[in-house]
């Protein structure tokens, strides 16, 4: 549900790198501006949802602390 509600905010903070690199980039390298744009939007999207949408109080028997044994350590989770 936090996500429900915040997605409104979530979206405008998407919104504006994107407006930012096609004023600043987007004039004379569109394919940097656009790569910068979908890596940054992938990387807060994954951020965002790992963070807000899995609570802490999740009871987890197979995975403790809600990490997985097998998941990287330098990927938030």
């Amino acid at each position: 549900m936090t996500l429900l509600f915040l997605a409104p905010l979530i979206w405008i903070a998407a919104v504006v790198p994107w407006v930012l690199l096609h004023s600043t980039l987007g004039k004379r390298h569109r394919r940097s501006a656009l790569t910068a744009g979908l890596v940054f939007t992938v990387w807060s999207t994954w951020f965002l949802v790992t963070w807000l949408g899995m609570p802490d109080s999740y009871s987890a028997p197979l995975c403790p602390a809600n990490v997985p044994p097998w998941w990287p350590g330098f990927i938030p989770a």
